[in-house]
């Protein structure tokens, strides 16, 4: 992997934020089945210069960039230097050849650019992935409005909102219609329940099939299909698994 610190950085804190990378690739490598990838991070002494430097802009403290194949982060040197997240996408990102999707994007100061991102999978299954291998990996919660709880203690607890169709989150336009503190839980939890129900092989041929250029209905076929179940009875199993 290659590093570059932009900041103040004490070099013992350097080596600390190194080793904790080097040690979360693995654990998702080895978790996934998938080979080490090349990864670069650029790393920010201030959350303004990294959503400066981000090709996106975005107002995350951490994004992951797919054709760079970067880890755009704002990291101060006294907190924890362990954050999966955004590895897990770009390991991901190299289970098939991705395609091309223009998209509108909110930037941290409030303007709205147009990006084509090269993509694997849809926005709903890269969220939901890389919170189950958090879950499953780490054993991390999940922050949503200020509280931390694990994905299925969010799922229990706002039961009756969650969706009842996946097409109505399946692409990106229906998955950023819903409250994240709902929609997001429910992505992540799916996606467990499918790892751990179905494996792992089918998981990585049910997420390359997915696009965003295809409509909600063929990508919920496509997932029906791949799965040999009704959408309904997938939902049902779900929600039978986090009682």
């Amino acid at each position: 992997m290659t590093y570059n610190f932009h900041g103040k950085y004490k070099p013992d804190k350097i080596t600390d934020f190194k080793q904790a990378q080097d040690s979360d690739l693995k654990k998702i490598c080895k978790f996934l089945k998938t080979d080490l990838p090349e990864i670069t991070f650029e790393v920010y002494d201030t959350r303004e210069g990294k959503q400066d430097a981000d090709p996106n802009h975005s107002i995350s403290r951490a994004s992951a960039r797919f054709k760079e194949m970067t880890v755009y982060r704002y990291w101060e040197q006294d907190n924890d230097p362990h954050y999966p997240h955004e590895i897990t996408h770009l390991v991901a990102h190299t289970w098939s050849t991705p395609y091309v999707f223009k998209t509108e994007l909110d930037t941290w100061d409030d303007k709205i650019i147009t990006r084509e991102i090269d993509m694997v999978s849809t926005s709903f299954m890269q969220e939901g992935l890389a919170i189950a291998v958090d879950d499953i990996v780490f054993e991390r919660k999940l922050m949503e409005v200020g509280e931390h709880k694990y994905i299925e203690d969010w799922c229990r607890d706002q039961i009756d909102l969650m969706p009842k169709c996946l097409e109505t989150v399946i692409n990106l336009d229906g998955f950023g219609s819903i409250e994240n503190k709902v929609v997001v839980p429910f992505a992540a939890s799916f996606s467990k329940f499918l790892l751990n129900q179905f494996g792992l092989d089918l998981y990585k041929q049910m997420y390359i099939s997915l696009y965003e250029t295809a409509s909600p209905k063929k990508n919920t076929d496509s997932i029906k299909q791949i799965y040999e179940m009704s959408e309904k009875t997938l939902l049902q199993s779900w929600k039978q698994n986090i009682k």
